[in-house]
């Protein structure tokens, strides 16, 4: 099927260390081992060092998934904060199961984890998140992930009146879907946004725009004064699409162009919407709106760039506060707001989606804890204490009412207010299931703004692979 060309309207944390921790019974184990040591000794029946638990125990309303001891291993991506948060949830699960062994295995590199599936040795539970996150789609097309279906049904551990799905905001079971299958259970309500100073904006005289015109006009100014308007990283290809290009595409064309490209529909690169959009992005080369040296920083380094006003703007997720919370000058008045659009009617729509995705592997030693350990995850007390180490929002009803956080964090929930009063966000799908696909649009997209590739180079560059993605057999497809 052949598309129109006029469209239709409608990561992580900051760490480098690889080792596995459990402060009750983990850290006799050598950082030195690394994932290897871990997948050696999984050995003779143990699944990513975990024991294989006993015969599980007699279901009940507060052990619906029948937990009778044994070890229980989680792996999880720990980029520099130490991943604070599962400290509190290993403590709840830990006093309402003490009969498991915990451990949670910190790495700075999830990558590691992709010998242990093949040893059929994975952990008990991996949250996909971070550097090296792994493809789940082959893993869940070659039935290498638990289904979550029971997990979702079981009571909430907070109110067992309720199911744990009963107890979340929409949208966290078509995250979680892959191939018609529920394997992921995506806790975090991500959301990219255009970060700005408002004490500098304040002092300069200087307003957010709404519009893309008035963002250019803006631009100007603020180049004039000595300021490159614009900083992200050229390293982290993603942050861009994902924070900029996607939802300027969005906002020119409607959402129903990313699902043209989703399905692989033939000519959906040549679409009017990402035209425009790649017309206007490579204005800001062409105006040289972009702080010079992006092309080699890293997302710390741009942001750090930023924070020193070397720049105006920077599209980052809401995790951003998080992040650079030891760097952040005195003064410093961190506000997100969403992208300018073409059209103000548009103006409020950001990308904002269940993220953070936890998985358990079919072969996981036991699956009765891991699922254990994500109802506690998902239990108010959890999240709360997730927001305050993170300033980011969850996905669990009702948690977050009435919790007084940072200024940084009230912008951002009232960006996603205001994005979803618009319209839902539908989560562009092709980067997560064409990983060959979106290495090759995002090379495409970074030449546009950083290097001498034109509109219609980057078109033609994005479709060609989009072609051969299609026509490859060896490729499962999948459509929304």
């Amino acid at each position: 099927m052949s598309i129109p060309l006029s469209d239709s309207r409608s990561s992580r944390s900051p760490r480098t260390s690889a080792l596995p921790s459990s402060r009750r019974s983990f850290l006799g184990l050598a950082g030195a081992l690394g994932v290897a040591g871990l997948s050696a000794c999984a050995t003779g029946g143990a699944s990513g060092g975990s024991e294989q638990a006993g015969p599980a125990a007699a279901t009940s309303e507060d052990n619906p998934f029948g937990v009778d001891g044994g070890e229980f291993t989680a792996f999880v991506f720990d980029g520099g904060t130490g991943v604070p948060h599962l400290d509190f949830t290993q403590d709840l699960f830990e006093t309402k199961r003490p009969e498991v062994t915990t451990k949670i295995v910190r790495a700075e590199d999830l990558s590691t984890l992709q010998p242990q599936f093949v040893n059929q040795t994975p952990p008990d539970l991996f949250q996909n998140s971070g550097a090296g996150a792994l493809d789940v789609n082959s893993l869940a097309t070659n039935d290498q992930l638990a289904s979550l279906e029971d997990l979702l049904a079981a009571p909430s551990w907070d109110d067992p009146a309720i199911t744990v799905e009963e107890s979340l905001n929409p949208g966290v079971r078509e995250a979680g879907m892959v191939a018609d299958q529920l394997v992921g259970l995506n806790t975090v309500q991500y959301a990219w946004a255009i970060w700005h100073d408002a004490a500098l904006f304040a002092g300069k005289g200087w307003e957010m725009p709404r519009t893309w015109d008035q963002l250019m006009t803006l631009s100007a100014t603020i180049k004039a004064d000595g300021i490159y308007p614009w900083a992200f990283t050229g390293m982290n290809a993603n942050y861009f699409d994902e924070g900029v290009f996607q939802p300027l595409v969005a906002k020119i064309g409607g959402q129903e162009v990313w699902k043209n490209v989703d399905n692989l529909e033939d000519g959906a690169w040549q679409q009017s919407a990402i035209r425009e959009a790649a017309e206007a992005l490579l204005q800001l080369r062409t105006d040289e709106l972009i702080l010079p040296g992006v092309a080699q920083m890293t997302h710390i380094q741009s942001q750090t760039a930023w924070l020193n006003h070397e720049a105006a703007f920077i599209p980052v997720g809401a995790w951003l506060e998080n992040e650079m919370k030891s760097a952040i000058p005195e003064g410093f008045e961190l506000t997100a707001t969403a992208l300018p659009a073409p059209d103000e009617s548009l103006a409020d729509l950001t990308p904002n989606n269940p993220g953070a995705g936890w998985y358990v592997p079919a072969d996981a030693a036991n699956q009765p804890a891991a699922f254990e350990f994500l109802r506690a995850l998902l239990s108010k007390d959890a999240s709360q204490n997730y927001a305050k180490l993170t300033n980011s929002v969850t996905m669990v009803k009702g948690a977050h009412e009435g919790q007084e956080l940072s200024p940084a964090f009230a912008t951002i929930t009232e960006m996603i207010d205001k994005s979803n009063a618009v319209e839902p966000w539908a989560p562009v799908k092709f980067d997560s299931w064409y990983p060959s696909m979106v290495e090759e649009i995002r090379a495409a997209l970074t030449a546009l703004v950083l290097g001498d590739l034109d509109v219609d180079g980057f078109l033609d560059r994005c479709q060609k692979k989009a072609d051969a993605t299609k026509a490859d057999d060896a490729i499962a497809k999948q459509t929304r």
